[in-house]
């Protein structure tokens, strides 16, 4: 029995019907950053009409913070990248955007030279907005949480909030993606949530602890985990708090882990929750300045403490764009 074989081959009439019947917006850009085709879902998410944007340079047609810069996907892909994957706010002109994950992709002649690129744009839209409304819900049960210990003890939750906001800064010299920032931010936020365990008299108290009120201080890691652990965080935010008073060395407690065996996020707010401990008055101890405290840092770098995240707080420090004050009434925003 015979086969047929049946050869399709497509004129750009027909390309132009398989770009059309594609959901997500396709551009197609060719090396000199002239936008050669754009199909039909790229006009609905855009606003901007195939005659308008055809012919145009691609960063008037959708201008973005990366444009004309060595991170830009053409001049990536141009210097040996295949592909690129991304989520992010797409802008384009007329002053529109949409977040979207963005795919760009190398499109090569019949002769395997490159010709440009190949963006498609993912409308997350109703995905972020559904996602910014559960991550509002997170973080009023954050807040929540926080308020629950400032009523307790307010120097404890005035400490989170300034602990909050210094690993802000450093997750930015990391180059945290937002939403991971987020997620350190609310573990920040109530990393002594277990404290809310430890009696007043103890947290309080003038003088040196006990071997038995040392123990019950250093149960708060386990007991905020013991609480946030069936939670279904999209962070590691139980995890993350347990382990914050790990140490670099294995000296730290409740598990003793070591290095990277402890998450990055554990290991900054760690290097935060010292620094602002240092510089706070407390009923058994004067406060210090910064300067001291970054001492205290650099002198256990590597060794208690994780040597890139020190350095990473003391260029934040040292930029004095911090604001280490307990003015924000919402932890996370």
């Amino acid at each position: 029995m015979g086969t047929n074989n049946i050869s399709l081959k497509f004129g750009e009439p027909d390309i132009n019907q398989v770009l059309d019947a594609m959901p997500d917006a396709v551009a197609v850009i060719d090396l000199d950053f002239n936008v050669h085709r754009v199909n039909s879902a790229f006009e609905t998410l855009s606003g901007v009409s195939k005659a308008a944007a055809i012919g145009k340079k691609c960063y008037d047609v959708f201008p973005g913070d990366v444009c004309r810069t060595p991170n830009c996907p053409m001049n990536r892909i141009a210097n040996g990248e295949d592909q690129i994957r991304y989520e992010g706010d797409k802008h384009y002109s007329k002053r529109r955007s949409s977040p979207g994950i963005i795919t760009a992709s190398a499109y090569r002649n019949e002769d395997g030279t490159l010709g440009g690129i190949i963006e498609v744009v993912c409308d997350i839209g109703p995905l972020y907005e559904s996602r910014e409304r559960f991550r509002k819900a997170m973080g009023g049960v954050i807040q929540a949480m926080s308020l629950t210990i400032e009523k307790r003890d307010s120097y404890t939750a005035c400490h989170q909030r300034r602990v909050t906001k210094l690993c802000r800064a450093i997750a930015h010299e990391f180059g945290f993606s937002w939403e991971r920032t987020q997620g350190l931010r609310m573990a920040a936020a109530i990393h002594d949530l277990g404290k809310i365990l430890v009696p007043a008299a103890i947290l309080n108290k003038s003088g040196n602890l006990s071997e038995h009120e040392m123990a019950i201080i250093r149960s708060h890691p386990q007991t905020a985990f013991d609480i946030l652990k069936d939670i279904d965080f999209p962070w590691p935010i139980a995890e993350t708090i347990h382990q914050h008073h790990e140490r670099m060395n294995g000296t730290g407690y409740p598990q003793g882990l070591k290095g990277e065996e402890i998450l990055l996020e554990a290991r900054i707010i760690a290097v935060a929750d010292v620094f602002d401990a240092i510089t706070r008055f407390r009923s058994y101890r004067p406060a210090v300045g910064f300067e001291l405290a970054i001492s205290e840092l650099k002198t256990n770098r590597g060794i208690l403490y994780d040597p890139d995240v020190v350095d990473a707080c003391e260029r934040v420090i040292a930029s004095g764009k911090v604001d280490l004050g307990i003015n924000e009434t919402a932890i996370i925003n």
